[in-house]
């Protein structure tokens, strides 16, 4: 059911955009003082939805469409990308003139998630440095990571999914941090307008690297100290019973003579 070009006026076309599982409305400016034949919306050849005074054509509507007659609007809910592109709004009068009142257009888009860092450092061959991942989903259309860095990096790696069924993008970059300066400092990237928190990169976490030499190093000389004085608590012990038995035994003796 559509309406060929023949005879019909057209208008600026209108700009509509709504965002994935939200709702547009599309309203087409019919004159109440004319008897209307048909109103209807359409994209490309295909019917949406609409009225039709001599025929019911609920049936053929889409889904998640609604019309509302008395404000000659067409609510769509439940968006998906697949739902942008270009609309044309028909209108016939009893007259039947048929005009084609405007053109419209509706772009679909969908916020990235917050993006979210996670960091893997290393210290091969003494040259600290750090992989960084930025990842978000769920957005549209395809945009790239922006990384927010204040130091020496490069991109190692960049990857662009599409959904198989929101058609939505799920995408990551791979940083490559050079940490050899030691200093700690942090750092941030976006998706499109959603910004991560800031993350700490050139941090040296591994106990292995920071601690293990001073846990080896004390562990050592508490072995050499423990040889050392076990000898000694050994022999002042024995001196020390020695000191607390002399009396009682001089005694036993003296009084062994005198008897």
């Amino acid at each position: 059911m559509t309406c060929h070009s023949a005879g019909i006026e057209s208008a600026a076309s209108i700009q509509l955009r709504g965002e994935v599982g939200g709702k547009v409305t599309f309203h087409c400016p019919v004159d109440r003082k004319k008897t209307l034949e048909l109103w209807y919306i359409q994209k490309g050849n295909t019917f949406v939805n609409g009225y039709y005074a001599s025929e019911n054509v609920s049936p053929m509507a889409w889904e998640n469409t609604r019309r509302d007659l008395d404000n000659m609007t067409i609510l769509m809910y439940n968006l998906n990308v697949s739902h942008s592109g270009d609309y044309q709004c028909i209108i016939m009068y009893s007259d039947k003139k048929p005009k084609l009142h405007m053109h419209l257009h509706l772009k679909v888009t969908a916020n990235y998630s917050k993006p979210t860092l996670t960091v893997h450092c290393s210290d091969e061959n003494h040259h600290f440095s750090c992989l960084v991942n930025c990842t978000s989903h769920g957005g549209y259309p395809v945009t790239e990571v922006t990384w927010n860095i204040s130091r020496s990096w490069k991109v190692v790696n960049n990857s662009k999914m599409a959904d198989p069924h929101t058609t939505t993008f799920n995408i990551s970059s791979i940083a490559f941090v050079n940490c050899s300066d030691g200093i700690l400092t942090s750092l941030s990237c976006s998706v499109g307008d959603v910004i991560s928190d800031m993350f700490p990169v050139c941090e040296r976490k591994d106990p292995h690297v920071t601690r293990g030499p001073v846990i080896i190093a004390g562990a050592i000389c508490a072995v050499v100290v423990g040889s050392i004085m076990a000898p000694l608590l050994v022999w002042w012990w024995y001196c020390k019973k020695g000191q607390r038995r002399g009396p009682g035994v001089a005694g036993r003796q003296e009084h062994g003579i005198e008897e």
